[in-house]
């Protein structure tokens, strides 16, 4: 069995405190409610850029569907000026062609209101395409510049948290290392395969962790040179005897 002096083994408790809090900041930097807003910023300004490019789409659509519009009352427009002209001159009619080509002019007309209308439709409908770009812009930059000012307050408490971190290391590295090697090498490895690392134990067997150890393991502990090194095989922790 393992050895090192009483004196260390009692150290190694303030180390585990401090590798407490260590981990403590740790879980705060990780859960920081800001990092879960940031993810949800980016989500709903990736939502925005899939939004852009369906309504940037719609406009061109609608400026297609205008100038088709466009086109087929200009088309209109040509026909009722070219009878209006032959009306007007009157050269070779007789009184029914004349009477027929008001007719013809008289349905041109309507047919020019239908599509001037359709065409106001189409106007209009881009119109409220462009403002929908516009809007989903403007929503962008709001989430955009959002997004920065809670990376920067993220970045602030990160590096405060992390100070916070080094400051510990520093505090705990004046205790742990001139513990004794087989101390800090058992210590270690606890830690790494995640057991309790180090639990104290009191002269009646009861533990600072809430851990209840068997009675013969209390007895057997207590039958240790102070020196020894008691590792619960149970916890994967080392025992640290106290009032001894």
């Amino acid at each position: 069995m393992a050895t090192a002096p009483a004196a260390d083994q009692l150290k190694l408790l303030e180390v585990a405190e401090f590798d407490s809090q260590i981990a403590r900041l740790e879980r705060d930097n990780v859960k920081h409610p800001l990092r879960e807003k940031l993810a949800a910023l980016m989500n709903a300004i990736a939502a925005r850029g899939r939004e852009k490019d369906s309504a940037v789409a719609a406009v061109g659509a609608a400026e297609k569907a205008l100038e088709e519009a466009e086109a087929v009352c200009q088309g209109f427009q040509a026909q009722i000026s070219d009878k209006e002209a032959k009306l007007n001159s009157g050269e070779g009619l007789t009184s029914r062609d004349l009477v027929a080509l008001q007719d013809e002019i008289a349905g041109l007309r309507a047919l020019l209101a239908d599509a001037s209308d359709k065409e106001f439709e189409t106007l209009d409908n881009l119109e409220q395409c462009n403002d929908r770009v516009e809007k989903i812009d403007a929503q962008a930059r709001e989430l955009h510049d959002e997004l920065l000012k809670d990376r920067s307050e993220l970045e602030d408490a990160v590096g405060e948290i992390q100070g916070q971190q080094e400051d510990l290391r520093a505090q705990r590295a004046t205790i742990f290392d001139p513990l004794h090697e087989d101390l800090k090498r058992i210590y270690q490895h606890s830690r790494e395969s995640g057991g309790y690392a180090v639990l104290a134990m009191h002269a009646n067997g009861a533990t600072d962790g809430g851990i209840h150890l068997s009675p013969v393991e209390v007895a057997q502990i207590r039958g240790l040179d102070p020196d020894q090194i008691y590792l619960s095989e149970d916890y994967d922790a080392i025992i640290v005897r106290l009032d001894n």
